[in-house]
């Protein structure tokens, strides 16, 4: 079945020159047919496969007809064009973002849609032509950089301490005195268990005395805390900003009436 309107998007050329093939299988006309394209290659591209009808919106031409137009070329387009403004709004972020739109109206015959016509008051004859002016405005961005850095180092140092520590030592005093010369009766030198003098009987006893030694263990002294903190100054910078400005001159018996009503967005605060 035939409708009478149909608007598609592509990201190929080649997808798009194989869907207008299948559409003049289908009884449309190529002049019914317009293509919309962000750059130019991608036009020629296009233009050279096909004798289909292809706008471009960064083309030389185009870019010098917004003198006189507050509109881009592409939405002027689109409303000439039967299309809701949700429609026109989607397909005009589909071209910019270099999409390729294919655009068929059946009942549109050979219109064409001129990027540079001036605009034309219904039911007058007057001209009205448009005239933008511009101004520079102040707009101030900051970046952070580094201006300093602070490093910190830890490194051991060595120092000798000396500590008194007191020890104990046993020292061994042997004090002999005479003996009571009793008898001892029924003493047996060979009584088992008895050692005799001749066996070298000896009594031995341990001299002990304290050694100091040292052991060494880390202990934390002191704590580093390292802050940073944000100051805020406030710096005047001074620039110089243009701005255009319209002069009205009057030549032979021309009448000129100007009428302002600009109103500044930061006035109306």
């Amino acid at each position: 079945m035939k409708h009478a309107i149909i608007s598609e998007v592509f990201d190929q050329p080649e997808a798009l020159l194989d869907r207008t093939i299948e559409l003049k299988q289908e009884g449309y006309e190529v002049e019914d047919m317009y293509v919309f394209v962000k750059r130019s290659e991608v036009a020629d591209t296009v233009r050279n496969h096909s004798n289909l009808y292809v706008l471009v919106t960064d083309e030389p031409g185009t870019v010098a007809s917004l003198v006189t137009s507050s509109e881009r070329p592409i939405e002027r387009w689109l409303k000439s064009m039967r299309l809701t403004p949700e429609q026109q709004n989607r397909f005009a972020r589909e071209v910019e973002q270099g999409r390729l739109f294919l655009y068929v109206d059946a009942d549109l015959g050979e219109q064409r849609f001129d990027a540079v016509s001036s605009k034309t008051k219904q039911a007058s004859d007057v001209e009205e032509q448009t005239l933008e002016l511009h101004e520079e405005r102040l707009i101030v961005e900051k970046e952070t950089v580094q201006t300093g850095e602070v490093i910190i180092n830890r490194h051991v140092t060595k120092t000798n301490q000396e500590i008194e520590v007191p020890v104990r030592k046993e020292q061994v005093h042997v004090e002999r005195m005479a003996g009571s010369e009793d008898v001892i009766e029924d003493y047996d030198f060979e009584q088992p268990g008895i050692r005799t003098i001749d066996e070298g009987d000896h009594l031995r006893i341990q001299v002990i005395e304290e050694r100091a030694f040292i052991v060494k263990r880390p202990v934390i002294v002191e704590e580093i805390i390292v802050r940073k903190q944000v100051t805020e100054e406030v710096k005047t910078m001074t620039e110089t900003l243009r701005k255009e400005e319209i002069e009205v001159t009057e030549t032979g018996q021309s009448s000129v009436t100007i009428e302002n009503r600009t109103t500044r967005k930061d006035e109306e605060r």
